[in-house]
Parts: structure tokens; C-alpha cells; sequence
């Protein structure tokens, strides 16, 4: 049992790690790339794959947590408020992008900018949850 506890941290781990260098390629994206249809089009294609990313974050804790028999601690409820916001910015976010039009700079500047806020904030918050998390135990 010890051995499914410890295997199923390292993959929430990893799955962690892999949500926080695809951010970081996203805000890499939105400085380097000058072109706004590609722009758009990463975003458009790489953003699922984060939400996909994401859910995995969730779902491994969710096996930890059934592991640990659904202990609820303060760790436990950080975390969740940490899946909500981000899911939260990744519905804004979105939403921003659908309004947004290739044509338009003042619209592209105002997603660009709102994607390097995004996924810094993100990526703050997975770090800080994980960080406060492990010093909770």
C-alpha cells in the first residue's frame, strides 16, 4: 500500500512538472511569436492539452486522497481552491480569445497580456500549493 501512495505522489509530481514547462512555453509563445495567426493557433491547439494536463493534476490527487481514505486536511482544500482558480483564468482566458481579433492590436495586446498573467499566476499558484503542501505534512 506504502508503494501505491509513493507511485501515485510521483506521478501527481510529474504531471505537475509537465503543467509547469507547458505554461512556461505558453508565456515563452506570447513573447517570441510576432505573427498573430500563429499566436492564435497555438494557443488554440496547445491550450487543451493544459486543461488536459490539469484535469491530471486533480485526478491524481483525487487517487491520493482515496489512498489516504479521503482524510480531509488543510492541505487538501488549498489545493482545490488552487484547481478552481486556475480553471477559473482558463475559462476567462477563453473567453478572451474568442473576443479577440487578429485584425484588431489593441484586442491581441489585451490577450497576450492577459495570457502572461495567466500562466504566471499559474504557475505561483502550483508551486506555492506544492510547496505549502509538503511543509503541512
Amino acid at each position: 500500500m506504502e508503494e501505491m501512495i509513493i507511485m501515485s505522489i510521483n506521478l501527481h509530481l510529474f504531471v505537475i512538472a509537465t503543467t509547469i514547462l507547458l505554461a512556461l512555453y505558453m508565456i515563452y509563445a506570447s513573447n517570441k511569436l510576432d505573427n498573430e495567426v500563429i499566436y492564435i493557433n497555438r494557443i488554440k491547439y496547445l491550450h487543451p492539452q493544459y486543461l488536459v494536463l490539469v484535469s491530471a493534476i486533480a485526478f491524481t490527487g483525487i487517487v491520493i486522497m482515496a489512498v489516504n481514505q479521503f482524510v480531509l486536511k488543510p492541505s487538501l482544500i488549498l489545493m482545490l481552491v488552487g484547481v478552481t482558480i486556475i480553471i477559473y483564468t482558463s475559462i476567462k482566458k477563453h473567453l478572451i480569445r474568442k473576443n479577440s481579433n487578429t485584425n484588431d492590436e489593441e484586442s491581441m495586446r489585451e490577450l497576450r497580456a492577459f495570457v502572461k498573467k495567466k500562466y504566471i499566476g499559474d504557475i505561483i499558484i502550483m508551486l506555492f500549493v506544492g510547496i505549502i503542501s509538503f511543509a503541512l505534512k
